[in-house]
Order: structure tokens, then C-alpha cells, then sequence
């Protein structure tokens, strides 16, 4: 069993960035699970405004009125200099100046401009009130338009837009079941990108030290025959893949609060599947004799691309269909596929579901057989 030790000796030395990529994938994991399952209110963005009345009327009065109801309204500033300040430590978002003739620019329909503004760049606080104050203005002529007196189209005004608009939030686990909400499907949605990274990283790294030419020759000179050798790194291949299945499986049961039921099951077989192709690609990969930090940057480079291109960190619904016809080629798709039916994103087929894990299968025969080539011809330059 010397080689089945040496699997375990070096994986000890090469699993650091492994183990702190697994902790640091639950810790996300358990942070994105409970801080989803609060009930979260709508509320209408507040600005911290100062209003400059230059005009002095009934009409410039009104309109801080109204502003002073949607936001909230500082002491205006001395001179300009206090004001600058005000703006530069954010105390006051927006400075908003009422120019005077606003009253007779707005009731007569004047082109003039009816505000000024002081503000430090642009951002989301001037266009909003620019849209506030456009809305304001338009409504106001559009009551005075219709005959009413200004004061009463300023009223009227007020009393329209200060109205509150009922929002209804469209709740996480609409595209879920009862047994896989879409909240805890997110958990095995990102599966793919730690599964490979983790194998590529850990299980990759160990194979491809073990492949190592100076540690095969002497190997071949120990009494170990060959067949011996592969089943015993076969044997501590297999503990290594299903113990880190085994963690995120379990680890996975404390978010979903219990023991996996109806569609869940589904998923974790899924995970299974795929967690086997991530262990054929780092096998796959470890065929090549690839120094450790171009291991390394294969790793990301693999795990990232799968991840961008296949719908884990973007939903397939937004991906364009030439990308999409690219991922067909990449086994995270089909487990990005299988997921997305699980969570009613697409409605459920047992036999398309059993399809998407069959093609998954397949990519990890494929990447096997491709892996007994690579070895075949790289022993047989080496004779």
C-alpha cells in the first residue's frame, strides 16, 4: 500500500488552497442561504436635499413642500463655500436651486430654465431628481393646461404624485418547488466551479506528482506490480472524490434543514455525477507533465471559462444563443440544464432529466478514455 500512502503524503501538502477554496464556497453558501430568507420591504429612495428659493412664491413654496414629503431636506447652506463643503462629505446629496420667475416661467409655459443645481458629478442623485423635477413641472402644466387656477394645479399636483405605489415582490422560491426552492437551489448551482476547482487543484496536483517521471521509474523498480499501483491509486482517488462530495452533501443538508426530500434527491444525484466528471478532468489534465503554477493557472482558466460560458455564474436566460450553442460541448451546461429543471425554471421531464445526466456520464467516459491515450503515448515516448 506504499502508493496509496504516498497519495494521502502529498495530497497533505498540496490540498491548502483546496481546503480554503471548500470553506470559503460554505461560508458564501450559508451567508447567501439565511440572509435570503428574510422578508425584505420596498422603499422609495431618500435624498438628503437643499433647496435654494430664489423665487420666493406661492409655487416655489409648494414645490419644496412636495420635495420636503419624498426626501429629506437639510438647512440650507450660508454661501456657497459651506455649501461645497456640505457636498463633499455627502452630508447633502443634491443642492437644488428654484430660479427666480420660476412662478411665471411655469405658468406660462416658458422654455426659460426654471432650476439650478450644485452637485459634485453625476450620479444616481441628480438623475433622479432631474426626473422628479421634469414630472413636476409636466404635471403642473398639464393641469394648468386644462384650466385650472395655478394654485389648484399645484395641489392637485402634490397630491398625485406624493401618491405611494404598491409594490409586490416577486418571492425567491417562485421558480422553485416545495421540496428545492429556488433560494437552496442556488446552493448546487454553483457546485460545478468548486467541484473543479477543488479536484483540479487537489486531486489533479497528486496524480500529476505521482505521474511524475523520477517517482514512476522507481515505482516500476519496487517490487509494486503495475496493476497494483493503478487499483491503489484508483482506491485513494475514490475516498478523496466521495469524501468531498460527502462534505458538501452534508453540509448542504444543515441549509436545506433537513434530510433531502422530493426534487432534492434529484439534485444531489446530479452533484454526484458531475463531481465524477470534475475527477475525470483532473485526471485528464494530470496526464499532461505540467509544472505546479501552470497547473495552477489551468485551474482557473478551466473552472472559470465552465462556469462563465455554461450558466453558473450568469443564468442560462441571459446568455446569447451562440454562447449557449457553445456550452452544449462543456459538461457543466447539461448540470446547469438538469438544475434549472429541478428549480421549474423549465418544466420537469423525468426522461429529458435523465438525459442530462446520462450526456454528463458520457463526458466523463470521454475524458477517461481520452486520459488512457494521453498516458499510452506519453509512456511510450519515454521507453
Amino acid at each position: 500500500m506504499q502508493v496509496f500512502k504516498a497519495f494521502f503524503k502529498i495530497l497533505k501538502k498540496k490540498s491548502k488552497s483546496a481546503l480554503i477554496t471548500t470553506i470559503i464556497f460554505l461560508a458564501i453558501s450559508f451567508g447567501i442561504v439565511y440572509s435570503g430568507g428574510s422578508n425584505k420591504e420596498f422603499t422609495e429612495s431618500k435624498l438628503s436635499i437643499t433647496v435654494i428659493d430664489e423665487d420666493n412664491t406661492e409655487a416655489s413654496k409648494a414645490l419644496t413642500e412636495f420635495i420636503g414629503k419624498k426626501h429629506e431636506l437639510k438647512e440650507t447652506a450660508a454661501d456657497k463655500e459651506k455649501l461645497t463643503e456640505q457636498l463633499y462629505w455627502t452630508t447633502v446629496d443634491y443642492a437644488l436651486v428654484i430660479k427666480k420667475g420660476f412662478s411665471e416661467n411655469l405658468s406660462s409655459g416658458s422654455s426659460d430654465e426654471l432650476f439650478g443645481e450644485y452637485h459634485l458629478r453625476e450620479s444616481f442623485s441628480t438623475v433622479y431628481m432631474s426626473t422628479t423635477l421634469n414630472e413636476y413641472v409636466k404635471t403642473v402644466r398639464a393641469f394648468l393646461a386644462s384650466g385650472s387656477e395655478l394654485g389648484a394645479a399645484l395641489d392637485s399636483t402634490s397630491e398625485i404624485l406624493s401618491k405611494d405605489t404598491e409594490v409586490t415582490f416577486k418571492a425567491d422560491d417562485a421558480f422553485g418547488t416545495e421540496d428545492f426552492s429556488h433560494r437552496f437551489s442556488g446552493y448546487f448551482q454553483y457546485i460545478p466551479y468548486i467541484c473543479i476547482s477543488v479536484m483540479l487543484s487537489a486531486l489533479g496536483i497528486v496524480l500529476s506528482s505521482l505521474n511524475k517521471k523520477e517517482l514512476r521509474y522507481r515505482t516500476d523498480c519496487s517490487g509494486t506490480t503495475p496493476r497494483s499501483v493503478t487499483f491503489q491509486i484508483i482506491g485513494a482517488s475514490a475516498i478523496f472524490v466521495i469524501a468531498i462530495w460527502l462534505i458538501f452533501m452534508i453540509a448542504g443538508l444543515f441549509l436545506y434543514g433537513g434530510i433531502y426530500r422530493g426534487h432534492a434527491w434529484f439534485a444531489v444525484l446530479n452533484s454526484l455525477i458531475f463531481t465524477l466528471v470534475a475527477a475525470s478532468l483532473a485526471i485528464f489534465v494530470s496526464s499532461f507533465d505540467l509544472e505546479e503554477n501552470v497547473f495552477n493557472v489551468v485551474t482557473q482558466i478551466i473552472g472559470l471559462g465552465m462556469s462563465f460560458l455554461c450558466g453558473v455564474f450568469v443564468p442560462l436566460s441571459v446568455l446569447g444563443d451562440g454562447v449557449k450553442s457553445a456550452a452544449r460541448f462543456l459538461p457543466a451546461y447539461w448540470y446547469i440544464k438538469a438544475n434549472d429543471m429541478l428549480t421549474a425554471r423549465e418544466p420537469f421531464d423525468g426522461g429529458k432529466l435523465a438525459g442530462y445526466m446520462l450526456i454528463q456520464l458520457a463526458f466523463a467516459v470521454v475524458l477517461m478514455l481520452l486520459t488512457l491515450v494521453v498516458r499510452r503515448s506519453s509512456r511510450s515516448r519515454t521507453v
